[in-house]
């Protein structure tokens, strides 16, 4: 009976190691397995914060990109609006001081034409009062500028004294035409 009793013994025993050394083994697998599926998802986690990142800076990027472009445009599109602004400010100094120059032209033939008659005390009169509208419309064009048109303002201005020819006329009146037309046709 001993010999069962021991059999029985080391059979119990060697189910129990059995046993024993399974679970063992079953943990530390499991163990492991549990291990490899941590890091699995970490590692999926990591790749899924990179690529959320990444779209997230992608989109930041666009987004100052786009910011920018509208911000150009509406920066050329103020400063297109102030140089139409300022073409048409100079665009009607200069007309008004052409008009003023004309008219002093004309009052100026006519004082030459009358001289010696009758009419001559009104017509000196309305010359001189058609000189003060020159000098007070080319204070306008000086102000507006630029210098090229303001030399040639003044150019046509010093044509309008009695002494002055009508050909001398003439031609400042072309070279202050064509500085007119350069600097409101400028980009």
């Amino acid at each position: 009976m001993d010999t069962e009793i021991a059999t029985a013994l080391i059979a119990a025993g060697s189910a129990i190691g059995g046993s024993a050394v399974t679970g063992v083994l079953t943990w530390v697998a499991a163990r492991r397995q549990a291990g490899a599926a941590w890091a699995a998802g970490q590692r999926q986690a990591d790749a899924a914060w990179a690529a959320g990142k990444s779209q997230a800076d992608a989109a930041w990027a666009a987004g100052q990109r786009q910011a920018d472009a509208q911000l150009a445009v509406t920066q050329q599109t103020l400063t297109e609006q102030a140089r139409a602004v300022e073409r048409d400010v100079r665009r009607t100094a200069y007309v008004a001081f052409l008009g003023t120059t004309e008219a002093a032209h004309r009052a100026r033939t006519a004082l030459h034409d009358a001289l010696g008659t009758p009419t001559t005390a009104p017509l000196r009169q309305a010359y001189a009062d058609a000189l003060a509208a020159v000098f007070e419309t080319l204070n306008l064009v000086r102000l507006e500028g630029p210098d090229t048109v303001v030399a040639a303002a003044e150019g046509l201005a010093d044509t309008l004294p009695t002494t002055a020819t009508s050909a001398q006329y003439t031609a400042a009146r072309s070279t202050f035409l064509t500085a007119a037309r350069a600097s409101v046709t400028a980009p």
